[in-house]
């Protein structure tokens, strides 16, 4: 009976936190933070009620994309793109919980692996499929066309350009999909574990002297590199597809040191929570226009730094 009574809280605050999440998910706006509530469940209970409450959620949210989207081949391949980043971070928190034990670069290799697995799916599942990439362009065109018509003239641009245009965006789209996941994995994460040491005394100092492995910027260089040759010889497009997401997801890494940096020269001046700066310069990349180019990309910058100066004195 005792057991009966300690279960209950538990199921009350998972079927909470699995509408609360499915709310964030269905109305778009939260996509990035809703792993988050279904994570907070592992800081009040057991890490089993919160992965199995990511599992509810997993089905949830395949279930609604399964009944809303048309039959057929091509439903179901709007429905894969659709459910990639849903289905990435929902893996991600669970991976996040699994690894608990490891090093932050670890967790964050581990917890990107869902989304890797998720896109060579896709990729090999269009590769067999050739003549429904092209119904899903057509479509996309159709899309681009009925969203930008207002403020350009569309039928000037001519067919073919036009056809070139859309494919461009989806590629740059595409080879930005990784990073995009990892940032909010980031965000997901960070939030999860303020909320998870808020409590302990050493969780600010553990944030301000976050430090990546100094071997890392030779990759992380090389990697740009690559990309500006890219820009000078042919290479396969699912190369640079690749090329692209590795390098800015390796941009994500450092900006995260750059985080670290920043952080622990403003406590110098004034003590405050790591998570306060984290919501304010969370705020100005997503509703500053302009002014976030200083976070996108004033963020790395500072961390790669770190490897060469002393930022932190």
């Amino acid at each position: 009976m005792e057991e009966y009574r300690g279960a209950c809280p538990a199921l009350r605050d998972s079927a909470l936190a699995v509408v609360v999440s499915f709310l964030l998910f269905y109305f778009g706006f939260g996509e990035f933070i809703f792993v988050f509530p279904l994570l907070l469940l592992a800081s009040r209970y057991k890490k089993k009620v919160s992965a199995l409450s990511i599992l509810v959620e997993a089905v949830l949210v395949v279930s609604y994309s399964f009944f809303t989207r048309v039959d057929g081949l091509l439903g179901f391949l709007l429905m894969c793109f659709e459910l990639f980043i849903p289905l990435s971070l929902l893996a991600a928190g669970a991976t996040w919980l699994a690894t608990e034990k490891r090093g932050i670069g670890t967790r964050l290799f581990i917890a990107l692996l869902p989304s890797l697995v998720f896109f060579a799916i896709i990729y090999v599942f269009l590769e067999q499929e050739p003549a429904l990439l092209g119904e899903y362009l057509e479509i996309t065109e159709n899309a681009f066309e009925a969203l930008l018509s207002p403020f350009i003239n569309v039928g000037a641009m001519g067919e073919e350009f036009w056809s070139v245009f859309c494919t461009t965006i989806l590629l740059i789209v595409v080879s930005m999909i990784i990073p995009v996941v990892l940032c909010f994995v980031c965000v997901t994460c960070f939030s999860y574990e303020s909320v998870l040491h808020s409590r302990e005394s050493d969780w600010e100092e553990r944030v301000a002297r976050l430090e990546l492995d100094g071997r890392a910027i030779w990759i992380f260089l090389a990697l740009w590199l690559l990309v500006l040759l890219s820009r000078f010889i042919s290479i396969p497009t699912i190369a640079g597809i690749a090329l692209f997401n590795v390098t800015l997801s390796f941009t994500v890494v450092y900006a995260i040191q750059g985080f670290s940096v920043l952080y622990y020269n403003l406590c110098k001046r004034r003590r405050f929570k790591s998570y306060t700066l984290f919501l304010i310069l969370l705020a100005i990349a997503l509703l500053a226009p302009g002014v976030n180019i200083i976070v996108v990309l004033g963020l790395p910058l500072v961390g790669v730094l770190e490897t060469f100066f002393e930022l932190r004195k």
